[in-house]
């Protein structure tokens, strides 16, 4: 995914302890899932510049498992803003640190709220693509969203 650490996106990086597994020796999808959306968290915060908080989640998809002592990188990139609103592709991978293989291990698509100091929600910047394929992610929210408010 490439995601660095600019105003529009943020990446995560975090190494999962035997507490986070379960008996299978896999990590939680609940600690992923919460991992994402801190990361999502981080990047609409920053983006607007306000306090924010996840309005949903969607499309979540576990690829494949993430296990005791791979480093995890969560990335989460704007793809799309509404009056008040930020939608954000969030991509897991996970790394064998001991050969440096990896692979993509879970993604999702986050909606995040930014609110005044009232705690109302509040307008955030229009975001605009750059790219052909900032554009591409940007419509495919559209189509999520409309899909959403069906």
């Amino acid at each position: 995914m490439g995601c660095g650490s600019n105003g529009n996106e943020w990446t995560l990086i975090e190494t999962l302890m035997p507490k986070d597994t379960n008996p299978g020796g896999s990590i939680f999808g609940g600690v992923l899932m919460s991992l994402m959306d801190k990361a999502a968290t981080i990047a609409a915060w920053r983006y607007a510049r306000r306090e924010v908080v996840t309005a949903g989640a969607e499309e979540l998809s576990f690829i494949r498992p993430v296990r005791v002592g791979e480093v995890v990188k969560v990335c989460a990139r704007v793809v799309n803003t509404g009056r008040t609103s930020i939608d954000l592709d969030v991509v897991v991978e996970a790394e064998d640190v001991q050969t440096g293989a990896s692979a993509v291990a879970a993604r999702g698509f986050f909606t995040m709220v930014a609110l005044n100091k009232e705690g109302k929600p509040t307008a955030v910047p229009p975001w605009e693509p750059r790219s052909d394929e900032e554009r591409r992610r940007r419509d495919e929210a559209r189509m999520r969203r409309a899909r959403r408010l069906k």
